[in-house]
């Protein structure tokens, strides 16, 4: 099959932007080059009003919709983020900033003013990543091995916690083989739909697994993962021999269509200018 003229994380960037909509408001964890971009993409196409913040470790970018330069931040603890922040705030603010219109600090001190408010106050969409996923959309941020043995630590569930009053997190894996996608994770940092509605979350939870070779909604028995889509490029049985759980389609499987030229031109001379996400080897 023929390698598209477009990388996997241009692709996957795409994806996620075309499932922005203008007025949401967006955060992501620290490793944000894929989900940067895709909001910067939507921004300059068709959501000039979101929101997104970025800074894992303490700070908060509201971005606007300059040409962005110097290069996409690998990270949000990366500290060139402040040229392109309309707001930059202490982590705690944060809160404050995402709380209803109006509300601020008194959104703390009073919920009952706020009790028929939007409680998904924190974000609209997250973008979270992970060591593992498995069937049950469970992600896991903490380690590999059993029994507290890791024979791999990862970074741990970090602020995660903080991000459950999210309307819909979005999956996101940086390679897709059978060590990453499994029946069950070894460790819990982020739980999957079910989860969410067993321990009563606010909001959706995961919505999507979103991986170099496609797409999987969890529209199985009991809010299980479902082959939603494959990405131009990639067959459903190669997707199939790197799951290490069962693949089935969704429902609603159908077509991805690729990026459109206009979309390849945007996101590669207005927001990706120096390549971050470019096919192996350049454009």
């Amino acid at each position: 099959m023929t390698q598209p003229p477009w990388s996997w994380k241009e692709m996957m960037a795409v994806f996620f932007a075309r499932q922005i909509r203008d007025g949401d408001t967006l955060c992501s964890g620290a490793h944000t080059e894929i989900s940067f971009c895709a909001a910067m993409l939507a921004q300059k196409s068709h959501a000039p009003n979101l929101r997104l913040q970025l800074g894992g470790t303490g700070y908060l970018c509201n971005l606007v919709g300059r040409p962005v330069s110097g290069g996409v931040p690998k990270t949000s603890v990366d500290y060139r983020i402040a040229q392109w922040a309309e707001a930059y705030f202490d982590h705690p603010e944060t809160f404050l900033f995402y709380g209803p219109p109006g509300g601020g600090r008194r959104y703390y001190t009073d919920r009952d003013a706020f009790a028929g408010h939007n409680g998904y106050f924190f974000a609209d969409h997250f973008f979270v990543g992970g060591l593992q996923v498995d069937y049950h959309g469970n992600v896991n941020l903490i380690g590999l091995g059993s029994d507290g043995g890791f024979t791999v630590r990862g970074p741990g569930s970090v602020g995660i916690g903080d991000v459950i009053t999210v309307r819909n997190m979005f999956v996101f894996m940086t390679a897709h083989d059978r060590r990453r996608f499994v029946e069950k994770v070894d460790y819990i940092s982020t739980m999957g739909p079910s989860g969410w509605r067993e321990k009563q979350f606010p909001g959706n939870g995961p919505q999507w697994i979103v991986s170099p070779l496609g797409v999987f909604d969890f529209t199985g028995e009991g809010m299980t993962a479902r082959l939603h889509g494959v990405f131009p490029g990639h067959t459903e049985a190669e997707i199939t021999e790197a799951t290490g759980f069962p693949v089935h389609r969704s429902d609603q499987f159908g077509e991805i269509e690729p990026p459109t030229p206009a979309e390849l031109a945007l996101l590669r001379d207005e927001v990706d200018v120096t390549g971050v996400l470019a096919p192996e080897g350049g454009r």
